[in-house]
């Protein structure tokens, strides 16, 4: 028997046939006959001919890539890769995004093991179709888009979900350090998946800053908010390992009537040894059409006047400016349209809220909303062009 091998593609035998898996968070079934012998040992495949399988697995892994599913919650995912013809830059939901900073947004992956209360996207537990984009595709376009900044540079992997879920992270993370004028490497995470191996593989790959989703030092209140089970012990415990190692700035959500244990969060802070980042970003809790708006959020004034009062209580910085990030303005790409301009785009796929589809033109990714025609080219008026993120009719 002769192993074959194909590029993040592992094998598993089932009561029915073959499940292949992809980055070994994503599969899809195969039921049919091969046509040939074959093995699997410790998820390798073994065959007795080797051109025959070649031929027969290269379609078959072709066609089952375009039907993948996650395995946290068995939900359709789609894989944009090159071949799929997505460009990285149009949309909000995967790729990159550059608002015209030094900071490089990376959304390589969506879905969540959380199903928070307040989750402004209403990520977890949905309906929604995951995305998950492929390693290389994602390092070749934020090459591109890092030739163009004049700054040093910021990569801040925040997904619409849980990074640590990318099965293919500390790869992400090391192959974007290595780029030239990438001086920072963060990270925004609820935590929960972090542990000592996974940290040490992250500072060794050159993740300088973790952004921690903590918004209550309450297990009870923690869970409540996750609407999943918060271990906030372990939590503190993997605070306390990142010392020295990778700088933790704590990042929870104001939410009126619902976390009024914050102060005591600030205090647990003050104990945070960073290098160079500040130990607490905090945010305001905002209503978004598509969140899970639990409470009305508050006032900006409010916010600010009970971030003042505790700063000046509690002794510790909490009013943070962009030069605490080293944020500045820089060069960034061109917008080919323009909101209310009517154009031409092709669509290429559905995309992850029912009725939506994603199309392309002139290099970027559109979200179109209910087209009259679900493929080909249409003519499409966009409503959003903001930061080079573009929603179309």
């Amino acid at each position: 028997m002769i192993e074959i091998k194909f590029e993040d593609i592992t094998f598993q035998e089932t009561n029915t046939g073959i499940r292949i898996w992809y980055y070994d968070n994503y599969y899809f079934d195969v039921e049919e006959e091969l046509g040939f012998e074959y093995e699997i040992k410790t998820k390798n495949l073994y065959v007795n001919n080797e051109k025959k399988a070649e031929k027969k697995l290269s379609i078959i892994i072709n066609q089952g890539l375009k039907k993948l599913r996650n395995k946290l919650r068995n939900k359709e995912t789609l894989l944009i890769n090159e071949e799929l013809g997505l460009p990285l830059i149009g949309s909000n939901e995967f790729g990159l995004i550059d608002r015209g900073t030094n900071i490089i947004e990376v959304k390589p992956v969506t879905g969540c093991n959380l199903n928070c209360v307040f989750c402004s996207i209403s990520e977890g537990i949905n309906n929604k179709k995951d995305l998950v984009v492929e390693l290389n595709y994602l390092i070749q376009e934020f090459k591109r888009l890092a030739s163009i900044k004049k700054k040093p540079i910021e990569a801040n992997i925040g997904p619409q979900g849980e990074p640590l879920l990318y099965p293919r992270i500390i790869e992400l993370v090391r192959e974007i350090k290595k780029i030239n004028n990438v001086e920072t490497v963060s990270i925004n995470t609820n935590g929960t998946l972090l542990n000592e191996e996974l940290i040490d593989k992250l500072k060794e790959a050159g993740l300088t800053r973790i952004n921690l989703s903590l918004h209550s030092l309450s297990t009870e209140q923690a869970t409540k908010l996750a609407n999943a089970y918060y271990d906030v012990e372990k939590i503190k415990r993997i605070i306390k390992y990142c010392e020295g190692k990778i700088d933790i700035m704590l990042t929870p959500l104001y939410i009126p009537s619902h976390n009024e244990d914050l102060e005591e969060l600030f205090l647990f802070a003050k104990n945070i040894k960073n290098k160079n980042s500040p130990i607490l970003g905090v945010q305001n809790y905002l209503n978004y059409k598509q969140g899970r708006n639990i409470t009305q959020q508050a006032e900006w004034n409010t916010f600010y006047d009970y971030l003042r009062k505790k700063e000046q209580e509690l002794k510790i910085p909490l009013m943070l400016k962009e030069t605490d990030f080293q944020i500045d303005y820089d060069e960034t790409l061109p917008k080919p349209f323009k909101k209310g301009q009517i154009i031409k785009a092709t669509i290429i796929t559905n995309a992850r809220n029912k009725n939506e589809y994603y199309a392309t033109a002139q290099e970027r990714t559109i979200t179109v909303i209910n087209p009259k025609k679900i493929n080909g080219v249409v003519s499409i008026k966009i409503l959003r062009d903001k930061h080079n993120i573009y929603l179309a009719t």
